[in-house]
């Protein structure tokens, strides 16, 4: 709930109304037209910090203020006010040229938690700033309905970014709704490789045991990322489903991409099959490129054993660094037990 503004908080901030204002605005906190940017930042910053919900109409009438510093302030006072009267003023400045400030207006609508703000999130969700993704991603997950799920599982799905996909598949995970499954499940029958891939992925993190068909029929993908996320994702819900077990011990005998020869492997070594773990240890010498000898050493740090150190130690002078690394975390990993 507001409150009015605690004498001793802000002490600075007297009352005074302002009619004449520019832009036909009412400012009733004088600081907020002081000549000095600085001032008018700081009075709006105390406003939020006090939550003066008297403060609310003051501080949407400097949301065009000249000054960066300001709009920001402003911006996250509103937020940390919580009023939805501010809610409309907030989106109009989505569109804002400078990326701190649509960041603002991201992180309060967030807190804001009104579903008035969803378009504007929505057209953040896209922006060309990585971080400002993130941020409208983390504020659509919390605001319910088809709309805001609709958005975050195509920005999981095809954002360029693999960090804002991995920050929006968290943020999906807080959401814990089970209709995300039918969208990905789709995704994973369609579209590009690189959505295929992401679905895949996606569906073994969501982890529900329902999207396994579909799982088992990605095996068979003419991509091999999507085979092999496939394959992690089917290891990581089911390992001791035994139709699970049967459908990567098949793909195995007739895989020819050794990148998903050693994911193949390795998940059947997590049900407690060995048969892949030759091919596992032979491609963490001969794999091509590096990354399949990265794949087959962390692998073998997962479901390898004592007798995997020695193998591992000679992968330490591989002429790659990603590998040596990966050897190396594995070797500790299996030294600790």
């Amino acid at each position: 709930m507001g409150s009015r503004v605690p004498t001793l908080v802000l002490a600075a901030l007297v009352l005074l109304a302002a009619p004449g204002c520019p832009g036909g605005k009412d400012i009733a906190y004088k600081e907020l037209l002081d000549p000095d940017p600085l001032v008018r930042a700081d009075a709006a910053m105390k406003l939020g910090q006090a939550r003066a919900a008297d403060g609310v109409d003051s501080l949407i009438g400097v949301l065009d203020d000249p000054d960066e510093t300001v709009r920001v302030n402003a911006l996250r006072a509103l937020g940390q006010i919580g009023d939805p009267r501010a809610v409309p003023a907030i989106v109009e400045r989505a569109g804002d040229p400078l990326s701190s400030v649509r960041l603002a207006v991201a992180q309060a609508l967030g807190q804001l938690e009104d579903p008035a703000g969803v378009p504007a999130l929505l057209k953040l969700l896209f922006d060309s700033d990585e971080t400002l993704r993130m941020a409208a991603a983390r504020a659509l997950g919390e605001l319910p309905g088809a709309t805001s799920l609709d958005a975050l599982v195509q920005v999981a799905l095809q954002d360029e970014s693999e960090m804002v996909r991995q920050h929006v598949i968290r943020v999906l995970g807080e959401r814990n709704e089970k209709a995300m499954i039918p969208r990905l499940e789709a995704a994973l029958s369609g579209e590009s490789d690189l959505v295929r891939a992401n679905a895949a992925m996606i569906l073994g993190q969501v982890g529900d045991r329902s999207s396994l068909p579909v799982l088992v029929r990605a095996l068979d993908d003419p991509h091999f990322k999507v085979r092999s996320l496939a394959a992690h994702s089917l290891g990581t819900i089911a390992p001791d489903d035994r139709e699970v077990v049967e459908a990567l011990a098949r793909r195995l005998n007739i895989e020819d991409h050794s990148m998903v020869l050693v994911d193949l492997g390795w998940m059947l070594a997590r049900s407690g099959r060995r048969d892949g773990m030759g091919r596992v240890r032979d491609l963490l010498f001969k794999g091509e490129p590096e990354d399949v000898r990265a794949e087959a050493a962390i692998a073998l740090g997962d479901v390898g054993d004592s007798t995997d150190i020695a193998r591992l130690e000679k992968a330490l002078e591989d002429r790659k660094g990603l590998v040596r690394k990966r050897a190396l975390e594995s070797i500790e990993k299996l030294k600790k037990g």
